[in-house]
C-alpha cells in the first residue's frame, strides 16, 4: 500500500512538472489593446500613448514594477474608429 501511495506521489510530481514545462514552452500570443478615436484625435492619442510608454510602471503602492516593459505588458495602438 506504501508502495502505491508512493508511486501516485511521484506520478502527480511527473505530471505537475511536465504542465508547468510545457506553459513555459508555448510562447505567448502578445495582446494588443487598439484605442478607437475619431480621426481629428488620431494625432493627440498617438503622443499620449508616446508620453505615457515613457513613464516608469509602478505598482499600486508606488513602488516601481522589475520587469521588461516591452515583454510583460500589453501593445496599446491609437485607431480610427468606423463611423
Amino acid at each position: 500500500m506504501k508502495k502505491l501511495l508512493a508511486y501516485s506521489v511521484v506520478l502527480m510530481g511527473t505530471a505537475a512538472g511536465a504542465l508547468a514545462a510545457t506553459d513555459m514552452l508555448v510562447p505567448e500570443e502578445p495582446t494588443v489593446i487598439e484605442i478607437e478615436v475619431d480621426a481629428v484625435d488620431l494625432e493627440r492619442c498617438r503622443e499620449t500613448l508616446a508620453q505615457v510608454a515613457m513613464t516608469p510602471a509602478v505598482a499600486d503602492n508606488g513602488s516601481r514594477l522589475l520587469f521588461a516593459a516591452d515583454e510583460s505588458l500589453p501593445t496599446v495602438t491609437c485607431v480610427v474608429k468606423n463611423t
